[in-house]
């Protein structure tokens, strides 16, 4: 026993050790984390948003200069980048190679003409030759000169006569009209046309009133509509063509029209990459600055409202930091990175000194305290990607979703204590952002409030109500101190009802990933267990009803006294209507369920019924371990006897043994326990005892029952059954008062209805 005994201490040494290494590794790894959200590169004495009021005076260290907005520059650079003119090239060897490509087609198509009159003449001389062997000599000529009327037909294609299968060009192979006038002609209407210029397109964005024009290298400013466009141009080339061939077949005006439509290309054209180029480098030229401060000037004097003038000068003034390297030398950055952890370790110190003092329990479980880590980083994590990477409003950080999720996880003080750290944390990391701070410590109080009781799952739409309005109300005062515009307030009002409708539901759906993960009982899941539908209590009430009917009236007065002493009502009411499943294995034993008078222990000895009797414990946890319910309440079924002995019998087997000369056993005819631990538990053990001990009364009174409470709750504290209990005494008084009218409601006498009694004993008489 010594051994096992040194075993323990050294084990629960082990744990403790484990414990505190896991304790500080997790706060150290969320500091670590908390600092790494902290904005970059930012300058906090200098990080104030516009219409915030400074709280020092801030004065210029060095020159430097005023820098424009990333709007007001860009904006800049986009006035100087559409002052610049589309570019336009004139082109001088056009006309030339318009003239040589007139040339070039007038020969293929003199080529065309003779090689179909070629292969016309041997395809005929073929179809007239009987001699097999001289026809297969012509055969081969004939394939030839097919060649070599296609390539011919490709060359002309590829010059831009794509439509030489139409009727005009059947009617040039048939009439085979002179292509040296048919080019003149077109030379004589399209050439013309480059003296004057034709221009092509203008790029869609430019600036449709001048252009500027290079010619011979030599640049002027020139009107776009100096110059004919393809269209004006086409159009008195037709006028040409039309006059030439007015009197003649129009198929050699469709000829000479397609052939100068082929060609026809314009000699001033727009010079992408030159505009480009020109573009760029005046918006390189727009000057980044707009002014100048001076070394020792002052920026801005405390107690002041931040203008975005000022605002633009401490924006300048932190470049010029970083330009100059003031906190970018690895000293400097490791500096100030453990200046965030400091500053992190602060503010969670206050978090973690309460859980440590006032809820060890929750300290001192690893497994809890992981929880609380996720769930600060996940909301840190989502106030840095919201604002500072997707630039959305601060008011878009569903910081709502941790105040329902503590609150329902643990109870309303902690999540309270744990959302003023996180907010002010979140707050600073966001800026020092004052609205933020106030509009999520007002909005998270309305969150804890909804749902500080829970009870049934509809109560998120009185979160979504909450979060929203507290948001909204905020938001309103803030808008009206600074006097912002409508459109600004509408756009953080939306994103703040957003932020309302979606964080509660959220939450719902994250509570049931928690119990699922984390192995956590919420209220949400207590609500389930008291459906009377679940396996364990339909069980309970079919095999033994009165102890059915004892657990529902003992989670009566559990809950009542629980909410006097600001107990979990929910867990012990659950508790109460679970703590005697094991007796639907043995029902008959148990008095509530005896019925006729008939009584099996009668048969029994004392210390056999007591073992019966105490077996209702061992077998209410077996089947609420198969049955799969929560530890939580679990822990109901052996602690509400705890320590204490089955008395009846325990007086009763002392009595036979006074008669026989015997000892007992004291061992024998006491509960395993172990005594309850908590608040709920210890109310279960009061209110259990009580109303089974009340149903012994024969005339029940006011001052019977109160008599009746006061010697269970003096015997419970006698005996030491509450010593692991946080009750006080104060509660206990309280607790009592809470139930009274609760037993006295259920304890009341009945009206006898005239004759009642007579046919009761006529029923008898027949029996």
């Amino acid at each position: 026993m010594l051994r096992q005994a040194k075993k323990v201490v050294r084990d629960e040494k082990k744990y403790q050790i484990w414990l505190r290494i896991s304790q500080i590794a997790l706060i150290v790894v969320l500091l670590v984390v908390a600092a790494l959200f902290f904005p970059r590169g930012k300058m906090f004495q200098f990080d104030y948003d516009v219409d915030q009021i400074t709280t020092e005076t801030i004065i210029a260290p060095f020159d430097f200069d005023i820098l424009k907005t990333e709007e007001g520059l860009e904006r800049d650079r986009n006035t100087r980048e559409r002052a610049i003119l589309p570019v336009f090239i004139w082109d001088n060897t056009a006309r030339d190679r318009v003239n040589d490509d007139l040339d070039e087609i007038r020969k293929h198509l003199s080529l065309w003409y003779q090689a179909e009159r070629d292969l016309e003449a041997v395809r005929s001389y073929w179809q007239t030759i009987s001699d097999s062997v001289v026809a297969d000599s012509m055969l081969t000529k004939l394939q030839e000169d097919s060649l070599q009327v296609l390539n011919i037909r490709l060359e002309l294609r590829d010059r831009g006569l794509t439509d030489l299968g139409t009727p005009r060009w059947d009617y040039f192979l048939e009439e085979g009209p002179s292509t040296r006038r048919l080019i003149n002609n077109v030379k004589r209407a399209l050439l013309p046309q480059y003296m004057l210029g034709i221009i092509g397109d203008l790029p869609p964005d430019a600036n449709h009133d001048q252009i500027t024009m290079i010619m011979r290298g030599k640049e002027t400013t020139r009107n776009p509509n100096d110059f004919r466009n393809m269209t004006v141009a086409w159009a008195n080339v037709e006028k040409i063509l039309s006059s030439d061939y007015i009197h003649e077949d129009p198929r050699l005006m469709q000829m000479a029209e397609e052939i100068a439509l082929a060609v026809m290309v314009p000699n001033l054209n727009y010079s992408a990459e030159l505009t480009e180029n020109r573009k760029q480098e005046a918006r390189n030229l727009v000057p980044i600055s707009v002014g100048k401060v001076f070394k020792n000037e002052r920026i801005v004097d405390a107690n002041t409202r931040v203008t975005p003038q000022i605002k633009q000068k401490l924006n300048s003034l932190e470049r010029e930091y970083i330009r100059k390297g003031y906190g970018q030398t690895a000293a400097n950055r490791l500096m100030t990175f453990l200046g965030k952890i400091f500053l992190s370790a602060f503010l969670l110190f206050f978090f973690f000194a309460y859980l440590q003092t006032y809820r060890s329990q929750i300290y001192n479980d690893i497994k809890l305290m992981i929880l609380v880590g996720i769930i600060f980083i996940m909301h840190l994590g989502m106030a840095h990607l919201i604002v500072y990477e997707l630039q959305w409003s601060e008011f878009f950080v569903p910081m709502s979703i941790a105040a329902i999720l503590f609150t329902v996880v643990f109870d309303g003080r902690i999540a309270f204590i744990i959302m003023v750290t996180l907010t002010i944390l979140t707050g600073i990391i966001l800026s020092n952002n004052m609205p933020f701070i106030v509009a999520n410590l007002f909005v998270s109080s309305l969150a804890i409030y909804s749902v500080r009781r829970l009870r049934s799952r509809s109560q998120i739409l009185w979160s979504i109500l909450a979060v929203t309005s507290g948001y909204i109300a905020v938001i309103a005062v803030f808008e009206m101190i600074k006097f912002s515009s409508w459109d600004s307030v509408m756009e953080q009002m939306l994103f703040a009802a957003a932020n309302g409708f979606f964080s509660p539901l959220i939450s719902y759906g994250f509570l049931v990933l928690i119990e699922r993960t984390f192995k956590i009982t919420t209220n949400l899941t207590l609500l389930e267990l008291l459906d009377f539908n679940n396996k364990p209590l339909s069980n309970l009430a079919m095999r033994a009803p009165g102890t059915f009917k004892h657990s529902i009236d003992v989670g009566n007065l559990a809950r009542a006294a629980a909410e006097a002493v600001g107990a979990n009502s929910l867990l012990a009411r659950v508790g109460a209507y679970y703590h005697d499943i094991g007796k639907a294995e043995k029902p008959e034993y148990f008095i509530e369920n005896q019925m006729h008078g008939v009584n099996k222990h009668e048969n029994l000895s004392p210390r056999l019924s007591a073992t019966v009797i105490t077996a209702h414990v061992k077998d209410g946890v077996k089947l609420a371990k198969e049955y799969g319910l929560p530890p939580i309440v679990r822990d109901f079924i052996p602690m509400h006897h705890g320590r204490t002995r089955v008395e009846y019998f325990y007086q009763q087997a002392l009595e036979r043994a006074k008669e026989n000369d015997s000892e007992v056993n004291e061992a024998d005819f006491t509960y395993p326990g172990p005594r309850p631990n908590t608040k709920e538990t210890g109310i279960l053990m009061i209110a259990e005892a009580i109303e089974a001990a009340s149903r012994s009364i024969k005339k029940p009174t006011l001052q019977r029952i109160e008599t009746l409470m006061d010697s269970i709750i003096e015997s419970r504290v006698k005996s030491g059954e509450l010593i692991n209990c946080p009750l006080t005494f104060k509660d206990l008084e309280t607790i009592k008062s809470a139930m009274v009218p609760v037993l006295t409601g259920s304890l009341h006498e009945r009206i006898e209805y005239p004759g009642q009694r007579e046919k009761l004993h006529m029923q008898d008489d027949e029996k």
